[in-house]
């Protein structure tokens, strides 16, 4: 299977704050939201977490993967 990263905040393949196509998943990696307030109501099974990461790195990976997808 082919990773693709749409966007990423690093211009080295070990940074943060990426987006990555793998087949028909995203997978994002970012800061563990852990121990915000803000977001305490939100239910998350055992083997997920929340994960943190900039605005711009995920418009900029919707707007990569709307490329990819051939949709304006």
């Amino acid at each position: 299977m082919e990773l693709v990263v749409l966007s990423s905040n690093s211009h080295t393949l070990d940074g943060c704050d990426r987006v990555i196509l793998a087949g028909d998943e995203v997978i994002v990696q970012g800061k563990p939201a852990v121990g915000r307030a803000d977001l305490a109501s939100v239910s998350v099974p055992p083997d997920e977490t929340l994960n943190a990461i900039s605005v711009r790195v995920f418009l900029e990976a919707a707007r990569e993967l709307e490329r990819r997808l051939g949709r304006p």
